[in-house]
């Protein structure tokens, strides 16, 4: 990995600029090429050289504080209860007469994940058909 050193007679407007997270699609080997997933640049050429990309790393919150992405909030239903959005479920296990599943919420950090139990969803019934035993 190669490190940019900025020099004091370059303008900012012309120095590297990386954007993204991007999604990679396809990856090309031979030609040391990705082709990423661009969802809002219909009009810009996918496909990049190795020499123009860079592994994302995610944001140190210690460190920068005022880069930190708010969360997702709550759902308000009609009934005004408050749902959360599940990404996936990560675990299951017996407790007590029932079943308890580890959550991971959408927008949220691994360390966020915590057990309950679940009824009616849709993230379970995705769960349970990847786990038919």
């Amino acid at each position: 990995m190669s490190t940019y050193k900025a020099r004091l007679d370059q303008v900012a407007k012309f120095m590297p600029r990386y954007n993204g997270p991007f999604l990679v699609t396809h990856a090309h080997p031979t030609t040391s090429t990705y082709t990423l997933d661009l969802p809002n640049k219909p009009n810009c050429f996918p496909t990049f050289h190795t020499s123009q990309l860079l592994q994302f790393s995610p944001n140190n919150d210690v460190f920068y504080l005022s880069c930190t992405l708010p969360h997702p909030g709550p759902v308000l239903t009609a009934e005004g209860q408050e749902e959360w959005h599940i990404h996936n479920i990560v675990d299951q296990r017996v407790h007590g007469w029932g079943m308890q599943y580890l959550m991971h919420w959408k927008g949220w950090g691994d360390e966020e994940n915590c057990r309950q139990e679940l009824a009616d969803t849709e993230a379970l019934d995705c769960w349970l058909e990847q786990n038919q035993d």
